[in-house]
């Protein structure tokens, strides 16, 4: 079996026009392994561009979100997705650049996913409560 059919089809992610300039620049400067960063490339190359932050009044997470999931063992945990240059600033935070970071982007309330972990094990996440963004 293949990765992708091991992993299935990810469901549909949104992402907002600010967060996707914010996330083009940060992939185009980064040189860690190719792992998680060419997952988080596939991540925004699907993403469906929002209109706007609210994505119609259906939240999804995106940087800055407040994030409460539900990982495959069940066990919840709450953390705000930021970017590698905010994780002085924030102690709750958890990286886009790490494997349940990306997954994580895009989601709506109810939606999961499943991921790739650094290790080579398969692992999922699902998305409970989103709280958006400070502004």
């Amino acid at each position: 079996m293949n990765r992708k059919s091991m992993l299935g089809d990810p469901p549909p992610i949104r992402i907002t026009p600010h967060d996707l300039g914010r996330l083009d620049v940060l992939l185009a400067h980064l040189s860690q392994p190719a792992g998680v960063i060419d997952f988080l490339q596939r991540e925004v190359d699907r993403a469906d561009v929002a209109d706007s932050p609210d994505g119609g009044g259906t939240p999804f997470v995106r940087l800055g979100s407040r994030v409460t999931f539900a990982d495959d063992r069940g066990t919840r945990h709450t953390a705000t997705l930021i970017t590698p240059d905010e994780a002085a600033r924030r102690q709750d935070g958890i990286s886009i650049l790490t494997p349940v970071g990306a997954a994580l982007l895009g989601l709506s309330e109810g939606q999961s996913i499943a991921y790739g972990t650094l290790d080579g094990r398969t692992k999922s996440v699902q998305v409970l409560r989103i709280e958006p963004p400070a502004a």
